[in-house]
């Protein structure tokens, strides 16, 4: 918009102000025309002759080369208040400019806010998929608390690992007797072991969350859950006691190979029976690690399964579409602002154009308050020029000078032109209307941002659990007492859980 406004005022004639009226160097003409020499050579001649009535030629060259310098700066003049009387001329088409700017920029603004909408239309419908599937969900399901947080798979594995370490560093000093590699071999040996003890147990932990489903058409799944809860327990007492009967195995008969063998026989005829309280030791410390990677495995997440997800969703719905209306409301700022700095830049330029030109047409800036000082010195230039060469002059002759020796020389006078009042008071009244018109397009504007920003739904509102907090205290009558009811109104499709 400026760029255009610029056009509309530009003019490739006008001069700025320091350079419309030239600087007269009276000693460099004086040098220039050598006029001492010259007043001297036609003074010891008397030229010109007493009588004389009329400049003669060196003064009129003097006067001349003022003159034109004169004219140049009153051309300047001129063309520079023809420039600033046209800028006055197009206040019109500068305020239909304008009015043509702003209603450009509020019909982009509220294109932008279409646009808004139209992309939180997602992640609005989102919000509201989500809330209802999991209000459903816990009506199939019978659930009434609130889903517990599944924790980060990082988590899960962390522990796992410190359990896995903790029993191995346990275990590593009773398997590394009959060990050929010592303690290092023992500590491999007691890896191995932790490392299935605490997967296996896990796993079965989390499968047997799944016997917690309720209903008939989830009897699969439960199940499924007891069988891998009973899968744990036999698992947890057969390896553990497996564990340990190897252990006593390797302790009598020394080679690794042959005490598996002996083991699974020994356990098999009598397996609750150990022969060293080192092998009870090994098997209750790899019962009590399976308990706890159990325990973890099934207390990841909810402990009805899939309910942990569903509540997930729904609040990763809301921070998206918290997160969608704040970048949205950010980039309906931005917009807001590249039309609000626009129109008020078009605004100062209108005024200062408006007001400048008026300014220098009416006496009020540099224009027209260095014209007459300009034109005093032309007068002084001229003279001090002429007593130079007539000094010399009237020095050097013997005769007396002319008359004229002795008046002033002046130019003719400047008639500044008239006050077009009528158009100045038509761009002042342009000009209030560019304010006017700004003015009430910046409101608009901003209207239309805070009506968008206020039409966004809430996130309660999306589901259906809008508060009413009703009337505030202080709106009351003096008969009405306690605090105002909350009223919660809940959407027909949603359950209230």
């Amino acid at each position: 918009m400026l760029k255009s406004l610029s056009e509309v005022f530009k003019s490739d004639e006008f001069l700025p102000t320091s350079a419309v009226f030239p600087d007269i160097d009276k000693d460099r003409l004086a040098k220039d025309l050598d006029l001492k020499s010259e007043g001297a050579s036609r003074g010891s001649a008397n030229q010109p002759e007493t009588s004389s009535k009329t400049l003669d030629h060196m003064e009129l060259k003097a006067v001349a080369r003022v003159e034109d310098l004169r004219r140049r700066g009153l051309e300047n003049y001129e063309t520079n208040r023809r420039v600033y009387a046209e800028r006055l001329n197009k206040a019109v088409s500068a305020r239909m400019l304008v009015e043509m700017e702003a209603s450009d920029s509020k019909a982009k603004f509220a294109e932008e806010v279409t646009k808004w909408k139209s992309l939180m239309v997602t992640p609005r419908e989102r919000v509201q998929e989500t809330f209802k599937w999991r209000n459903k969900f816990r009506q199939i399901n019978k659930l009434e608390r609130p889903a517990k947080k599944a924790s980060s798979w990082v988590a899960l594995i962390g522990l796992s690992l410190v359990l896995i370490i903790l029993e191995s560093g346990g275990n590593a000093y009773l398997f590394a007797q009959k060990n050929t590699l010592g303690l290092l071999g023992g500590l491999l040996a007691a890896l191995l072991v932790s490392l299935a003890n605490v997967s296996l147990s896990t796993l079965f932990g989390m499968g047997s969350r799944y016997a917690n489903c309720r209903g008939f058409a989830n009897i699969l799944k439960k199940v499924v859950g007891l069988v891998f809860f009973l899968s744990w327990v036999v698992f947890a007492l057969t390896y553990n006691a497996g564990v340990a009967h190897f252990r006593d195995a390797v302790e009598r008969i020394g080679d690794w190979r042959q005490a598996g063998t002996s083991a699974i026989q020994t356990m098999v005829d009598n397996p609750i029976s150990l022969n060293t309280m080192e092998s009870y030791v090994l098997f209750l410390l790899g019962l009590f690690i399976s308990i706890l990677a159990f325990l973890k495995g099934y207390s990841h997440s909810d402990p009805y399964p899939g309910y942990a997800k569903v509540a997930q969703d729904v609040i990763d719905a809301r921070d998206d579409y918290v997160d969608n209306l704040e970048d949205s409301i950010e980039v309906l700022a931005e917009h807001r602002d590249d039309a609000v700095n626009g129109l008020r830049a078009a605004n100062d330029e209108v005024h200062r154009n408006i007001n400048d030109s008026i300014d220098a047409l009416y006496g009020q800036k540099a224009l027209q308050s260095n014209l007459n000082p300009f034109l005093e010195q032309c007068n002084i230039a001229a003279n001090y020029l002429l007593s130079i060469y007539r000094d010399a002059n009237k020095a050097a002759r013997l005769e007396e000078p002319p008359e004229y020796f002795n008046r002033p020389y002046t130019f003719e006078n400047f008639e500044t032109p008239k006050e077009d009042i009528a158009r100045r008071q038509e761009a002042e009244v342009q000009a209030k209307e560019v304010s006017e018109l700004v003015t009430q397009s910046i409101h608009k504007i901003f209207e239309v941002f805070h009506d968008a920003v206020k039409a966004h739904y809430e996130i309660d509102e999306l589901e259906g659990t809008y508060i009413d907090r009703g009337k505030s205290p202080t709106s009351r009558s003096s008969g009405e007492k306690g605090e105002p009811p909350l009223k919660v109104v809940p959407d027909d499709d949603h359950g209230t859980a």
